[in-house]
């Protein structure tokens, strides 16, 4: 029988709210400066439990002076959308001191974080909110999952887990990440090299005949083109009962640096069932502090809905033909093309950093907090992709719907000698706000919008 035990957390539950709710915050996005990931296990009673690790470094926190030590003090936020309604929520407080005042090492460490949901089947999104209570910014993070139905009737596996440090240990640290007698430290990132040498794997096998038998463990690594780079085992285990643990550890430094997939096969030998399960990591020889070859990265690890959805933000800055050009391309020619346009588009290419990226980030974030729903991010509304093109307009103009008309926004920018200004209009009462005018060189105009805000009115669109 599998086991797990909750880590103990030095800290309180909030209001469920707080984060989301918080106003002049400084918010921060794409690429998230924390690390993020999303295992899914064996629950009860026919659900899944999914597990999110969390990896946070403290350099997200301002440490203060309270007069006796020195501490820092933030919040939690971790949410669960299943099929577009709220399904789970996580919200807890992160509370640490010390009496000497960090210096830039203590900093640079990161903390591991864990959140647990049964969930059912269904195609869910996680979100994650971390906010530094002194400072007010707010991180964010959010993953698409399917979440599977993990049924003992069939020979199945966990996703696997990959971390920089498990050890079975039978005293448990109550402070510590312990999962069925193994101590852990996942590693959401999945990246590895000069500073997490040392690569190891968990995973839980399920539907095992449960006959004093044995099953067959068999690990393989691939190189990203489909090669195989090496193999592990097979190992022939002894079935503890219908339900195991497999762990694997090496060290990644004899690897190239480059995105690699860790295959888990498993055979029941006395039924012959077979399943496997892959995972992907990365290998870096160098940490590089130049935004291209960071950039690179952190597009090549996006899977390709990811990377789709990605281009289509990028996409709100382009022209049409730039957008078409990096549609027909392939993928790797879409990475390139990327990270060239973001490029050319940095004001200031003396610095580390690129500043238009930062700040279609913080635009992302902002149309995600200001405009999502239950059914879409705020991203893909047209207020949102307003928001990320154009920036805060000055002034808006809210008109609330009567028997007479409906609910319509009038956004102003001074963008000009004239300004420019942009017309939402909500008729389903949803909230769903949807562009009808505007008179920027590059938006779509209707003269007869004044009709449309008019409840009944035929005459409608004059482009």
């Amino acid at each position: 029988m599998l086991i797990w035990h909750s880590p103990m957390r030095v800290f309180s539950i909030l209001v469920c709210l707080l984060v989301y709710g918080l106003l002049g915050q400084n918010i921060t996005l794409l690429p998230t400066p924390f690390d993020m990931s999303v295992h899914q296990f064996r629950g009860t009673k026919g659900n899944t439990e999914v597990v999110v690790n969390l990896m946070i470094p403290k350099t997200l926190f301002q440490w203060i002076d309270n007069g006796e030590n020195y501490e820092f003090e933030g919040v939690v936020d971790v949410r669960v959308f299943i099929n577009g309604n709220s399904a789970a929520q996580d919200v807890f407080r992160i509370l640490e001191s010390a009496i000497d005042r960090p210096g830039p090492a203590e900093r640079q460490i990161s903390m591991v974080q864990q959140s647990r949901f049964m969930l059912t089947k269904g195609s869910a999104i996680f979100s994650a909110a971390i906010t530094d209570l002194v400072s007010k910014h707010v991180h964010m993070a959010t993953k698409n999952v399917i979440i599977r139905t993990i049924d003992d009737g069939y020979l199945a596996t966990s996703d696997l887990l990959v971390c920089t440090f498990l050890k079975r240990e039978q005293l448990v640290d109550e402070n510590s990440i312990n999962r069925n007698g193994y101590t852990m430290t996942p590693n959401p990132s999945g990246v590895f090299g000069l500073g997490r040498p040392m690569l190891y794997v968990y995973s839980e096998i399920y539907g095992l005949q449960d006959d004093d038998g044995t099953y067959t463990a068999n690990y393989i690594l691939f190189e990203r083109s489909g090669k195989e780079v090496f193999q592990r085992g097979p190992f022939v285990r002894k079935k503890p009962g219908e339900s195991s643990v497999e762990t694997l550890g090496f060290n990644v430094m004899g690897l190239l640096a480059g995105r690699y997939r860790l295959r888990l096969e498993v055979t029941d030998d006395q039924s012959d069932q077979k399943t496997f399960i892959d995972r992907e990591f990365f290998v870096v020889k160098e940490q590089s502090t130049d935004f291209n070859n960071n950039f690179t990265m952190i597009l090549d690890a996006m899977e390709n809905d990811e990377l789709r959805d990605f281009m289509d933000i990028v996409g709100y800055f382009m022209s049409a033909s730039e957008f078409q050009t990096l549609v027909r391309a392939n993928r790797i020619d879409r990475i390139v093309q990327i990270v060239d346009y973001f490029e050319k588009r940095d004001p200031d290419r003396s610095t580390k950093e690129n500043e238009f990226y930062n700040q279609m980030n913080t635009r992302l974030a902002l149309a995600d907090q200001q405009f999502s729903n239950r059914n879409i991010f705020g991203r893909k509304t047209d207020r949102g992709r307003v928001l990320i093109r154009y920036g805060r307009p000055i002034n808006i103009e809210p008109y609330p719907a009567n028997e007479d008309r409906y609910s319509y926004e009038i956004w102003h920018y001074e963008d000009s000698d004239d300004g420019f200004n942009f017309i939402f209009i909500n008729k389903d009462d949803a909230g769903m706000f949807e562009q009808i005018h505007s008179n920027h060189p590059d938006e779509f105009r209707n003269y007869h919008w004044k009709d449309m805000v008019v409840r009944g009115s035929t005459n409608l669109i004059d482009f």
